[in-house]
């Protein structure tokens, strides 16, 4: 019976102990982040508040890579008397600024828009002619994607174009001549 009764009490206090708060991720490092702001890498990560051992890592992963302006991130927890999370970031690459009255916005190689700090490193610039840039938040259409991609490699020199909804990409030669690029609809 006095067995029992310590069994019990033993379980008790385990059990309490290992669904207390030195078990849950209170403490969130977020490492080699530029321009996303560390509050919305946390919060889309899920993390903050979860048990260690039950916390979805790749499920966090997932989240914080959907956010603009981050390509990649890993997230990893260690527990030590207290769990502590890492979430390394890699930051997403610019590959075009659209300049326009509304705005500016840029987008990454994977087409996410965002909006547009000071002194992006962009590979193009893109003046918008008529109606505004793309979405914050959005994705650039599959076929202005493909038709940036392959821009950059057919011409690589060439870094400013201008875009209207109603012809698409439009590049101006050395000789002020305006050519309609459009865009791609076809590999």
């Amino acid at each position: 019976m006095v067995a029992v009764a310590l069994l019990a009490i033993c379980v008790t206090v385990g059990a309490r102990w290992y669904s207390g708060e030195s078990w849950r991720i209170a403490d969130i490092q977020v490492q080699n982040n530029t321009g996303v702001p560390v509050e919305a890498i946390i919060g889309a990560s899920g993390l903050q508040g979860e048990h260690f051992h039950f916390a979805d890592l790749d499920a966090a992963a997932r989240s914080v890579d959907d956010l603009p302006g981050v390509e990649a991130a890993t997230v990893t927890c260690r527990w030590e008397w207290r769990t502590t999370c890492v979430i390394v970031i890699q930051p997403a690459r610019p590959m075009a600024v659209w300049q326009s009255q509304s705005g500016n916005v840029w987008n990454d190689f994977e087409g996410k828009v965002q909006v547009a700090r000071e002194g992006v490193p962009a590979r193009l610039t893109i003046r918008v002619e008529e109606g505004a840039p793309p979405a914050l938040g959005s994705r650039l259409d599959p076929r202005l994607l493909r038709a940036l991609n392959e821009l950059i490699v057919a011409q690589p020199n060439v870094t400013r174009y201008s875009y209207s909804p109603r012809f698409g990409l439009i590049w101006t030669d050395e000789r002020k001549r305006r050519v309609r690029l459009g865009d791609a609809p076809y590999d």
